[in-house]
């Protein structure tokens, strides 16, 4: 059987005949749910991508199915796709972070989707597309399991396709105040996976590339078990891309290893800026603890990143100038700009932080735009040398920067 799986794009990013990709090439990689759904299905059966990033919607010959992953920002784009699909008579099924999060009470032009994850509620879907009978919902059993995203695969070389991904842990470790926006966290809860030593190390060694992100959320979360891990993986020589909490400035035997296993930048979670952002724009003293903690990782010759989601409810309003003064005082090497309002629901919605011309101090995109700054960013270059070495600036923060620096005056909202 033939299936096709689809990423939509927003309008933001949507891929124009004539014109090149929008958006750094360093973050366009293939969509992790249908990769790893590809892993899956590939066999007898057959499964086409199309990533509406990079190329039109267009394919030769009959499909049996085609999927639509929708996530949370792409109401309208998932909208606009389906309904292009059913006017042709071609069958359709929509899963992602939004079906999930839809639940029982989806809007009527979804059609058939999933609730949670597609890879688990995969084998009742195909043996319901093989009777021809599909149903209008599917419930994935919420338990996590570890498939690796298939290789290679995607667009090349419009896509970066050789991004390597793995998962240690699998579910959701974010801080609570942004959790609801964390596809793991909507697919299983709070169950968590963790993979066996023997099968971590038996994955890293068959990969064929030198540089690794590590998808897992927080590092921190169990330290033992990444220090027995971490231990290993020194011998394989990689180079690591991890993320953490704030939790990891307690552990510096975890510090230690990180760098000498090769680690070259820990991505910090919202629970390094989140609860401190609003008193450090008024303490000095706090500002003071955030660039020591900032030096500790980078005297351990790695970079240091960290995301900042912004609650835009009111009664959560910052001071924006005083945000870009603090971001630069403590010295950070990269920042993710996430701003949410609370939905109907309740629960977070992501609100995009574009490039805007004439963009005032009021703004949280303002905020990003000053961090990535031109003349910001020669100057971080021209400095962390003496820090993190020649190597580590030059392969990874220069450009990762210029690349967050192109998504911003793009117009993209997110890498």
């Amino acid at each position: 059987m033939r299936f096709l799986a689809v990423a939509p794009a927003e309008d933001d990013r949507r891929f124009v005949k004539g014109y090149p990709p929008r958006g750094a090439w360093l973050f366009l990689e293939p969509d992790l749910d249908i990769s790893r759904l590809a892993t899956i299905v590939e066999g007898t059966d057959r499964l086409d991508y199309i990533d509406l990033r990079v190329e039109e919607l267009a394919w030769e010959g009959e499909v049996d199915l085609c999927l639509v992953r929708i996530d949370l920002d792409q109401e309208e784009a998932g909208h606009e796709l389906l309904s292009r699909f059913r006017t042709r008579n071609i069958r359709t099924l929509a899963f992602g972070p939004l079906p999930t999060r839809w639940g029982d009470r989806p809007p009527a032009w979804l059609g058939s989707y999933v609730v949670g994850d597609i890879a688990n509620a995969w084998p009742q879907v195909r043996a319901d597309i093989e009777s021809g009978k599909l149903a209008g919902s599917y419930t994935a059993a919420p338990e996590p399991r570890y498939i690796p995203a298939r290789r290679p695969f995607g667009r090349w070389p419009e896509m970066n396709c050789r991004q390597q991904v793995i998962s240690f842990v699998v579910g959701c470790s974010c801080p609570k105040p942004v959790q609801d926006l964390c596809p793991a966290r909507g697919y299983y809860g709070e169950r968590l996976h963790v993979r066996s030593r023997e099968e971590v190390i038996g994955e890293v060694m068959d990969l064929p590339h030198k540089h690794v992100r590590l998808l897992d959320e927080d590092v921190a979360r169990f330290p033992e078990y990444y220090l027995d891990l971490f231990r290993e993986l020194w011998n394989y020589r990689r180079h690591w891309t991890v993320s953490a909490g704030a939790g990891l400035f307690n552990l510096p035997r975890l510090i230690r290893l990180l760098a000498k296993a090769g680690t070259r930048l820990v991505m910090f979670n919202d629970s390094f800026l989140g609860p401190h952002i609003a008193r450090a724009t008024t303490d000095p003293a706090t500002v003071r603890a955030l660039y020591r903690r900032v030096k500790l990782i980078q005297s351990r010759k790695m970079l240091i990143g960290a995301r900042l989601s912004i609650n835009l409810d009111p009664g959560h309003e910052l001071d924006w100038t005083a945000v870009a003064t603090v971001l630069r005082r403590i010295d950070l090497d990269l920042l993710e700009l996430l701003a949410w309002r609370s939905g109907d629901d309740g629960r977070p919605v992501p609100i995009p932080t574009r490039y805007e011309p004439m963009l005032t101090p009021g703004n949280p995109a303002w905020v990003r735009g000053r961090f990535y700054a031109l003349d910001v960013i020669l100057d971080r270059l021209a400095r962390r040398p003496r820090r993190t070495g020649f190597y580590t600036t030059a392969r990874y923060l220069l450009p990762y920067s210029l690349a967050y620096r192109q998504n911003y005056l793009e117009g993209i909202a997110r890498p």
